[in-house]
């Protein structure tokens, strides 16, 4: 063998190296075609696990209001009565809403929503819809069922009570709270994620007013008609998702048309619906509302005026015997324990019976067309 310089045995390493890197390269293409080749067809032919992913599980979409949804158009079939207490908040969705249960739309929608001095008040949107309507619970307009709306007024009070009608009535009732409930976006926030729909009660003066007080902001008949709209707007502005209004209490005001007008095209021209409950059987409350096309539902009975349970069923009763007559009835209730117990089986025995449990937005007549 020749004896070799320094630079000769460099040169012969730097050329062995450069042919062990390919074959190195030369064994991982083959690899790797072997792989593009058989390996990818035994995957699509199923010998091994397989994991799909959609690109739509990335995208954060409002999955049940669309901006340009149509103003009339026909909500989703539901089961109309079913609890759904259980089920686990929503997620998240545009703009900071939340995805109710049962159906309910997002709240707040931020396109009917006009920000105030004293908060958001809601507003039609610019494509027409109403928030009376978007923030309903869905009921099928094709059921020809006899219809009761059960509507428990004065939530909000006693934390224990408000608790014990959201968990232990069917998302078919629909839940009024009181204005100045403590934390009323969470209540609202807990009953809709319990299936039910919102309204808010609106004090109003009643006949022995001051004596007997329906709270903070209440609508009178001795302030100037722009002070009462104020008070409103405090009221609807204390949180958003409702569909409407309850009257709490209000005999006296209910009874002076001068009064009662302008706060009554004010609910309508921001997308409202009114519940009159009926506190004065003299008032033209609703007969106005229907003759400036707002929507109305009537309250026929406040089923605890006597607290014993079997005045409770009589009235009950009565409902139903109503409902099959006339083909809706509302029945107006208030927070107590026997009250929460004898609804919580009556609503359970009216699917036997043929009867619809229906929020009590599903009620109003259908509005004209203007």
């Amino acid at each position: 063998m020749l004896p070799q310089s320094d630079g000769g045995r460099g040169l012969l390493s730097t050329l062995l190296f450069a042919a062990w890197v390919l074959t190195l390269t030369s064994l991982a293409g083959g690899g790797a075609w072997l792989y593009l080749t058989n390996g990818h067809a035994a995957i699509q032919k199923g010998s091994g696990p397989q994991v799909t992913m959609s690109l739509n599980s990335f995208h954060n979409s409002d999955p049940v209001g669309k901006e340009n949804a149509a103003v009339d158009a026909e909500p989703p079939v539901t089961d109309g009565d079913a609890s759904t207490k259980n089920r686990p908040a929503g997620p998240a969705g545009q703009g900071g809403t939340k995805v109710a249960a049962a159906g309910l739309h997002p709240h707040p929608d931020p396109l009917l929503i006009e920000k105030s001095d004293l908060g958001p008040l809601p507003i039609i949107g610019t494509d027409g819809r109403a928030p009376w309507r978007v923030y309903a619970r869905p009921f099928s307009s094709i059921d020809s069922r006899p219809r009761i709306a059960v509507v428990v007024t004065g939530l909000g009070v006693s934390e224990q009570a408000t608790r014990s009608v959201i968990e232990a009535l069917p998302g078919a009732v629909t839940l009024s709270f009181a204005s100045f409930t403590k934390n009323l976006p969470e209540w609202i926030d807990k009953s809709r994620d319990a299936g039910h729909e919102v309204l808010i009660d609106l004090p109003m003066e009643p006949m022995d007013y001051p004596r007997s007080d329906p709270g903070p902001h209440t609508l009178l008949t001795t302030v100037p008609i722009d002070q009462n709209l104020r008070r409103l707007g405090w009221i609807l502005s204390r949180a958003t998702g409702y569909v409407g209004v309850s009257i709490y209490m209000g005999s006296g005001l209910v009874i002076k048309p001068r009064v009662l007008s302008p706060i009554l095209a004010e609910i309508k021209s921001r997308g409202l619906m009114l519940v009159d409950t009926k506190e004065n059987p003299i008032g033209a409350t609703s007969d106005m509302a229907k003759e400036m096309n707002l929507a109305v539902a009537v309250g026929d009975a406040l089923i605890d005026q006597d607290l014993a349970a079997e005045k409770i069923d009589l009235q009950l009763a009565e409902m139903e015997k109503r409902a099959r007559r006339e083909g809706s009835a509302v029945a107006l209730a208030r927070p107590y324990p026997v009250t929460v117990n004898r609804l919580k089986e009556w609503t359970a025995s009216l699917e036997g019976k043929g009867i619809a449990l229906a929020p009590v937005s599903a009620l109003p007549a259908p509005q004209r067309t203007q």
